[in-house]
């Protein structure tokens, strides 16, 4: 392969999907660096990679591989342009290059041994050109010998490597490329990139990685509870505003403390007239009151005899300054107050009150819809048919939501019907920050989650997660909202909110995870097969941990009993009594 280049196309701006479709994610790296490492991997002369639309943010997907990035302003004008482009960088670099193979970013099945066995056929049959052979047609990886580099650089327009193929077919040798047929040109597509099962950390990675909603607002420090500062608060003030007693007691000068000394008057708090304290003299101060002028200790009441109106101080531990608060020891005018980012305790909002904030800039919570799915499902009040149950998710959900503190919640209900549904969630996702698609996201006959979601330009991440309960977990994007697609179980679909949707709703608001992971013994054996994460209901006390009952995934008594979860590993065969497991705790 070294004396072959290799060209990645990848200018195209995706217009189909309303996304790059060279930055979806496949096996969790987008499809353009994945094209790229594979072509790396077969070892060429050099990878030049044709970049267009979205060009920044393509390029910077490859910033740590080695290889060439080529920028086409003209990619709008179609295929060949990008070709053209391709070939001059590949010549200008390394004219003497015998060989070039040309490839697109969007074959999500594409590996290094295609490149590879592109090259190993030419080299066999002595052919100049060397495509891929899939449903009924050759196409890319396409490999040219360099007679074909001056045809390639006078295609135009949409003009593409077939335009080549179909002119010489008796110097073609076909190579076998079966998945090469599938491409992410439409919607339907984007299933072909979301078939792998990911572990339970990779599915928490990915929903870090892609839920960075953020959104400001303004509130009262009565209305900010549990909030995110949103920016830094610089005090306006001096806070206190003058030196301030933190005793009950006497203000004196510290050179006078073994003097017999005068009482000249008091201050209280609030007191807003200034007196100037002369030596000799000591003035009676109650916490909080101002500090005479002149004035630099404070004594304790306790520690002085009194004879009418004269003091002897009794204190041999006193010290200058002792008692005194200085102007701006809470807080200094102009300086940082609280950080961006401090969650509003009510100690924070106290001292904010303190130092004279009124309104505060916090991250916003999300606006949620939830989304309920299922022929079957009926209102709490109503009567049950046959072969109805009552809708208890989205019940617990909004709950759920409540206590994470989401203030705003549409609940839809959708029948088993991809129209109805898809019209809903299109609704849905105009409207909301986050979408919690309930029921329907497996692979039945009557799951139409995934397909729906597809169809509004949701972005895929992944589908199915190693765990029990909750395997059928999606997990996507549209723009910058985001999308579940949880178990219609209602004990799984908690789990999920519990693992994923809380520590995203987290993030959005910029504060630490919710999520309260412990140590615990566990009381009894519980075995499993390896394979699957496995999150047990179980009840916590005294640092031992017992599983309950009722762990069928659509059942809830024993999560009504539950106060954690307990986690037993992927590759876990069990655990035994005894043993130290990690829980998760439910607050």
């Amino acid at each position: 392969m070294q004396d072959t280049g290799i060209i990645i196309l990848a200018a195209g701006s995706s217009s189909r999907l309303g996304t790059a479709k060279q930055l979806l994610d496949y096996q969790h790296k987008p499809l353009v660096q994945h094209a790229v490492e594979q072509a790396l991997s077969s070892d060429p002369a050099c990878v030049i990679v044709v970049v267009g639309a979205d060009a920044e943010a393509v390029a910077g997907t490859l910033v740590d591989h080695d290889v060439k990035i080529c920028y086409n302003d003209d990619w709008s004008t179609g295929m060949a342009s990008s070709i053209r482009k391709g070939i001059e960088a590949l010549l200008n670099d390394h004219p003497l290059l015998t060989r070039c193979i040309f490839s697109v970013c969007d074959q999500p099945f594409l590996e290094a041994h295609h490149f590879m066995q592109l090259h190993e056929n030419q080299l066999e049959s002595q052919k100049g050109i060397i495509a891929s052979a899939y449903a009924d047609t050759l196409g890319v990886p396409v490999l040219f010998s360099n007679f074909y580099f001056p045809l390639l650089q006078q295609l135009q327009g949409d003009q593409g490597a077939k335009k080549i193929i179909a002119a010489y077919p008796d110097d073609v040798v076909a190579v076998a490329f079966d998945k090469g047929s599938v491409d992410i040109d439409e919607p339907a597509d984007l299933r072909y990139l979301i078939q792998e099962m990911v572990s339970v950390s990779e599915a928490k990675a990915i929903i870090k990685k892609h839920a960075h909603f953020v959104r400001t607002g303004i509130k009262t420090l009565s209305e900010s509870l549990g909030y995110t500062v949103a920016e830094q608060i610089i005090s306006k003030y001096d806070i206190p505003g003058f030196r301030q007693s933190s005793m009950d007691g006497y203000a004196l000068k510290f050179e006078d403390h073994n003097n017999r000394l005068e009482i000249v008057g008091e201050m209280r708090a609030g007191k807003q007239s200034d007196v100037t304290l002369l030596s000799g003299q000591a003035m009676r101060v109650f916490t909080g009151a101002p500090i005479p002028t002149a004035a630099d200790t404070v004594v304790m009441q306790e520690r002085v005899y009194r004879e009418g109106d004269w003091i002897t101080v009794a204190d041999e531990q006193l010290t200058l300054g002792m008692h005194v608060r200085e102007k701006g020891s809470e807080a200094t005018k102009g300086t940082l107050a609280l950080a961006q980012g401090t969650v509003l305790t009510p100690a924070a909002l106290g001292f904010l009150a303190g130092i004279g904030c009124e309104k505060l800039l916090i991250f916003e919570p999300p606006k949620v819809a939830i989304i309920v799915t299922g022929d079957e499902l009926q209102e709490v009040g109503q009567p049950l048919s046959f072969g109805q149950v009552y809708d208890s998710n989205s019940i617990q959900l909004r709950a759920a939501l409540q206590k994470a503190g989401i203030e705003t919640v549409q609940v839809f209900h959708a029948t088993d019907d991809p129209a109805a549904l898809e019209k809903i969630l299109g609704q849905a996702l105009l409207a909301s920050d986050l979408v919690l698609l309930v029921g329907g996201v497996s692979v039945g006959d009557y799951d139409f989650v995934v397909q729906s979601a597809l169809a509004q330009s949701v972005r895929p991440h992944f589908h199915k997660v190693k765990q029990k309960p909750g395997k059928p977990l999606f997990f996507g994007t549209k723009d910058e909202t985001v999308v579940f697609g949880l178990p219609g179980n209602p004990s799984s679909a908690l789990t999920c909110f519990y693992l994923y949707v809380l520590p995203a709703i987290d993030r959005m608001m910029q504060r630490a995870d919710s999520v309260c992971y412990s140590k615990a013994v566990t009381t009894v054996d519980y075995p499993k097969n390896s394979g699957l994460t496995h999150f047990i209901k179980a009840h916590l006390m005294d640092g031992k941990v017992l599983p309950l009952h009722a762990q069928e995934s659509y059942r809830l008594q024993s999560y009504a009993q539950a106060n954690c979860l307990l986690v037993i590993p992927e590759e876990s065969t069990g655990i035994v009594a005894g043993e130290e497991v990690q829980v998760i705790v439910l607050l």
